[in-house]
């Protein structure tokens, strides 16, 4: 039970304090349940009354759910939503649904901001030198110097018309098409040996498998230039 003081100013010090008790900023919380941008959330630690009494916070439902986005939130980023996922409530100075001009700091009207809170252990949150998008071991890095670092351990699928490389290109492992390759330029240099299998090989007009020789004769001379 709360003392009371006989000193008027400690007084009003006391009640401004049991007022300020229900004032609601922000909390850490834990995702119990979420579905369509709606989360039900736990807060963790307690809610303390001016009596002195300490209690668990209660689960808050129909808490929003907040991401980043941008362009009228045609653009954005998004994560996966799980429960026991960590957040940050955010308590509204107004009523969110509008239903009630005076309510002020209300448990009801709370946002949940995703965001592992400091936990150096989450994903990629102990990199501090690059921007980075990760999920698991996959991940999108943007680094400092300007370079672009994928890692997808489960592949990589590209659906667009058209791509555009305008620098070198190095591929490591197979190279693989299936629509055809067309080229320009300086030439094509291949170290190694080339098998080819299937369909015809030609070069100016001159097949590799029907063309015919000039100049044919007996004897150990050598055939002239193909036929065109």
């Amino acid at each position: 039970m709360a003392e009371t003081s006989n000193n008027p100013v400690e007084a009003l010090m006391g009640l401004i304090r049991a007022q300020l008790l229900d004032v609601n900023t922000c909390l850490p919380g834990v995702i119990v349940s979420y579905e369509g941008g709606v989360a039900r959330v736990a807060p963790t630690g307690k809610k303390r009354f001016a009596d002195g009494d300490v209690l668990d916070y209660p689960i808050i439902p129909n808490v929003r759910v907040c991401w980043p986005s941008f362009a009228g939130g045609a653009a954005g980023v998004k994560g996966p939503v799980k429960p026991g996922d960590r957040c940050l409530l955010v308590f509204s100075q107004q009523a969110v649904d509008g239903t009630d001009d005076r309510r002020m700091f209300d448990l009801q009207d709370a946002y949940a901001v995703m965001c592992d809170l400091g936990n150096a252990g989450a994903g990629d949150s102990g990199n501090n030198d690059n921007m980075t998008m990760f999920f698991g071991p996959a991940f999108i890095r943007l680094t400092e110097g300007g370079a672009l670092e994928i890692n997808a351990p489960g592949g990589t699928k590209i659906t667009t018309p058209s791509t555009l490389n305008t620098g070198t290109l190095t591929t490591e492992g197979l190279f693989t098409y299936q629509a055809g390759m067309t080229g320009g330029g300086a030439g094509t240099s291949i170290s190694g040996n080339m098998t080819h299998e299937g369909g015809d090989l030609s070069s100016n007009g001159v097949t590799l498998h029907t063309h015919t020789h000039s100049g044919v004769q007996p004897g150990p001379g050598s055939t002239g230039s193909p036929n065109a």
